[in-house]
C-alpha cells in the first residue's frame, strides 16, 4: 500500500519539477545586460505586468505628453493631435487606434495594440526575461495531472498520510506555477534590481514625466493610485469596462502625426 500511494505523489513531483524548469529557466543568454541596453519603460512594464502592464505604461506615456486625456465615464480619448517625440511602438499603436472615448482595456485589446505588445514581448523572450505563451501552455499541460495527485492519494486510502501531504504540497506548487507571471527567474531578478535602483521614482510628479513613467512601469497599480490618482480614476485605468455597448477604437485610420516627426 505504501508503494501504491507513493506513485501519484512521486509522479506529481516529477511533473512539477519538469514544469518548473520549463517555466523558470531563462535560457542561454548572459545574466548581465541581457538586451545589451537599458529596458525602456514599456519593456519594463511588460516585465512587471505582462501585456497589460506594457499597454498601461504606454498609455501613461501618451497622457504625460498630452496626446490622450481622461474621457467620459471612465474612458480615455484623444488629446493633442500629435504624438510624443520618440514614443514607443505600443504608444504609437494606441494613439492610432483611439478615435473617441474608449475604456483602456478595450483599447489594449485592439488588434493593432496587441501586435505592438507582442513585438515587445518577443524581444524580452529572446533575452530570456520572459517565457513565450507557447511555453506557458506547455507548462500548464504538465501541471494539470499534478492537481489530481492529492485527491488520487486520498481515494487510494491507506495509512500513508505523508504521501497525501506530499500530494497536497505538489498541488500548491502547481498552483503557484500556474499563476506565476511570465517572468523567468532572470527577469524576476532584473525587476527586483530595477526597483531597488530606482526606488526614488515613487516620489515623482508630472513635473518629472520620465521618472513618473518609470514609476508606473516598475510598480504598476500602486504608482497609478498614488502618483496619478485623478487620471487613474477618471480614465478607468484599474477598472473593468462597463457592460453596456461602447464604441471600439481600432483599425488603421489616418494618424495626425508620427513619432519623432
Amino acid at each position: 500500500m505504501l508503494v501504491i500511494n507513493a506513485v501519484p505523489a512521486g509522479a506529481a513531483w516529477l511533473l512539477l519539477l519538469i514544469a518548473a524548469a520549463l517555466r523558470l529557466h531563462p535560457g542561454r543568454k548572459p545574466v548581465s545586460g541581457p538586451l545589451g541596453r537599458r529596458l525602456t519603460p514599456v519593456e519594463t512594464g511588460l516585465l512587471r505586468g505582462g501585456g497589460r502592464g506594457a499597454a498601461q505604461t504606454a498609455l501613461v506615456e501618451l497622457y504625460l505628453a498630452g496626446s490622450v486625456e481622461a474621457g467620459w465615464r471612465q474612458t480615455v480619448q484623444p488629446g493633442k493631435p500629435r504624438l510624443p517625440r520618440g514614443c514607443s511602438e505600443v504608444a504609437r499603436a494606441q494613439y492610432h487606434a483611439l478615435y473617441g472615448p474608449l475604456h483602456p482595456r478595450r483599447l489594449h485589446d485592439t488588434e493593432r495594440v496587441r501586435r505592438a505588445v507582442q513585438g515587445v514581448a518577443t524581444e524580452l523572450e529572446r533575452a530570456g526575461l520572459v517565457v513565450s505563451r507557447r511555453r506557458v501552455r506547455a507548462v500548464r499541460s504538465l501541471l494539470l495531472p499534478v492537481f489530481a495527485a492529492a485527491p488520487l492519494g486520498a481515494v487510494m486510502g491507506g495509512r500513508t498520510v505523508v504521501w497525501l501531504l506530499l500530494g497536497l504540497l505538489a498541488d500548491l506548487g502547481a498552483l503557484a506555477l500556474w499563476v506565476w507571471p511570465r517572468r523567468t527567474l532572470r527577469g524576476a531578478g532584473l525587476l527586483a534590481r530595477l526597483r531597488r535602483d530606482h526606488a526614488e521614482v515613487r516620489g515623482a510628479t508630472v513635473r518629472r514625466p520620465d521618472a513618473l513613467l518609470l514609476s508606473v512601469a516598475l510598480f504598476g497599480a500602486p504608482a497609478l493610485r498614488d502618483q496619478l490618482p485623478r487620471f487613474t480614476e477618471e480614465s478607468g485605468m484599474l477598472t473593468r469596462p462597463a457592460r453596456e455597448p461602447m464604441d471600439r477604437g481600432g483599425g488603421s485610420g489616418e494618424a495626425f502625426a508620427s513619432c519623432g516627426g
